[in-house]
């Protein structure tokens, strides 16, 4: 038989002007795909994405100016250093280079504008130089006077520069990298390199040796430094890169701050309505229906407030109920109070004590429950759950209850269909026995003489059931779910005296707690009548171990 869930402690009750909230969980969660999470790693990557991009496509123009450059030097080279193997050196001779012919020759001959020449002997000494021979002056902008602020834009394009020279191994000194280059170019081999020249530009120079048939007579070298002119230009085609990549960052944050920042603080704003009192509901309907996380979080302070209402509502109508059910023994007792002077007959003032001692206890059982029922939460709250077996339970209580049943003439049988089977649950043991100390405390209670009452522990599937039942005189259908409210005091015309006394025992509290505690476990509790209608039954579910 379904039971109904109570909301917050043992004693809420559903609330009936309580609208339905938006189903919370997993089902609802698995429908959203992490929005905002993806909207931060794109915002972020956006950026890096461009430049990168950008960065890809610069190298791949410098590289591709670079080995342009470097080829077209190596061709001009070649084309060089055979006129020179044809007409400085003479033919019936021993091969030697001829430096006298060899620069005319050189001055001569049209280059590669921005190139520089220069031709070694075999012993490494400069014979010819372009810039000497062509009468060409370096001339330089000499800097302002006073401190000036530096250009970023050079100081970053001149570092990455050096950075990358220095990665390739031509940070050393710029004589020695290209005296190693002539001597490399002395063994006949063609040297292509990047490096530094004196004046500290970075230059690409090719390095060809001069030789008649087999024999190296000299060197010659050029190199270029209009590269660097070449790639500052392209660097500064790289500036609309960069400028894209600050203009998707400054929209990706404002879309962040839009997307998250606003709807959190009309979440905050509408969370304070709350905590004012200014209203009773989270309103965020519209945040809710978010596919991100926001919206889980609108979703779940939503069902977190409307939680707290409930239990608020409770405790207000608890507080009512508690007030109501004190203040009738009160009534009693002060009415037989002020009669008690006034009885003249010794059967009259014991029968007016009797009812002041009655009343006076069940207003110390009353108070105790509720005390009980009020720490509920917070003692489930801090105990831990444990694994512990429902059979041994089982036989404790029966145990414990035996002579409460033998002075009561009424016997406690128990059952296990399997008795090697001790039924394992996890939970609050100290909790799970208060349920069954109150549902045979009420067995026994509406049993007759001579009555029994039956303890039957079972699994079955995934679920322990603990059934107990008693001969008494049985639960009105129409009360089969009252019995779990809190302060339940229906009498049955049918429980007799001994029933009609038992209710008096009571405070109403007890069923309500056992289904808390039921429900906080994972479990449930009903009550239903014997299929022979000769008492009730009470039906207690655990998960399994």
């Amino acid at each position: 038989m379904p039971s109904r869930r109570c909301m917050g402690s043992a004693i809420a009750t559903k609330n009936p002007k309580k609208k339905p909230q938006a189903p919370f969980g997993k089902t609802r969660r698995q429908r959203r795909r992490g929005g905002i999470a993806g909207i931060i790693f794109i915002a972020n990557f956006a950026g890096i994405v461009i430049l990168v991009l950008g960065s890809l496509l610069f190298n791949e123009l410098r590289s591709g100016l670079t080995k342009a450059r470097m080829d077209a030097l190596r061709a001009q080279g070649s084309t060089i250093a055979s006129v020179l193997a044809e007409a400085a050196i003479p033919a019936d001779a021993v091969p030697v280079l001829d430096e006298g012919r060899a620069r005319a020759i050189l001055r001569r001959l049209s280059r590669e504008p921005g190139a520089r020449l220069r031709l070694f002997s075999r012993d490494l000494r400069p014979i010819a130089d372009s810039t000497i021979l062509d009468d060409i002056v370096n001339v330089r902008e000499l800097p302002p006077l006073g401190p000036a602020a530096p250009d970023i834009g050079e100081v970053a394009g001149k570092a990455v520069s050096n950075v990358r020279v220095f990665i390739q191994g031509a940070s050393d000194d710029p004589k020695k990298a290209l005296i190693r280059e002539v001597s490399t170019a002395l063994q006949g081999n063609i040297v292509q390199s990047e490096r530094f020249d004196e004046e500290g530009r970075r230059v690409v120079s090719v390095t060809v040796p001069i030789q008649r048939i087999r024999a190296v007579v000299g060197v010659l070298t050029l190199e270029s430094g209009d590269v660097s002119e070449i790639v500052e230009a392209e660097r500064r085609a790289l500036y609309p890169f960069i400028f894209s990549a600050v203009l998707v960052t400054a929209i990706s944050a404002s879309m962040l701050a839009w997307s998250i920042a606003v709807p959190l603080r009309r979440l905050a704003a509408a969370a304070d309505n709350v905590r004012s009192g200014r209203a009773q509901e989270l309103d965020a309907d519209a945040l809710r229906k978010r596919p991100d996380e926001i919206g889980d979080l609108a979703d779940a302070l939503a069902a977190m407030t409307a939680t707290l209402q409930d239990r608020i509502d409770a405790n207000e109508s608890f507080a009512a109920d508690v007030a109501h059910e004190i203040k009738n023994p009160l009534a009693a007792i002060r009415n037989a109070a002020e009669l008690l002077p006034r009885a003249t007959t010794p059967s009259s003032k014991a029968k007016l004590e009797s009812i002041i001692l009655n009343d006076a206890r069940r207003v110390d059982r009353l108070v105790t429950d509720i005390a009980n029922a009020s720490r509920l939460d917070a003692e489930l709250a801090r105990a831990s759950q444990q694994k512990f077996f429902m059979a041994d339970m089982i036989d404790d209580m029966a145990q414990a209850y035996g002579s409460i049943g033998h002075a009561r003439e009424v016997e406690i049988v128990v059952r296990h269909p399997d008795e090697t089977d001790r039924l394992a649950v996890s939970g609050r043991e100290e909790a799970i026995s208060r349920i069954l100390t109150n549902l045979l405390d009420n067995a026994l209670s509406f049993s007759p003489t001579d009555g029994k009452v039956v303890l039957l522990g079972a699994r079955d599937g995934k679920v322990i059931r603990i059934t107990v039942e008693d001969e008494g005189p049985g639960i009105p259908e129409e009360a089969l779910q009252s019995i779990f409210n809190r302060f339940y005091t229906h009498r049955p015309t049918s429980a007799g005296e001994e029933g009609q006394a038992a209710f008096g025992k009571h405070s109403g509290l007890g069923l309500a707690i056992a289904r808390q505690i039921a429900e906080s476990h994972g479990g449930a509790i009903w009550a239903e009548n014997r299929e022979d209608r000769s008492g009730a039954r009470f039906v207690l579910e655990l998960p399994a171990v």
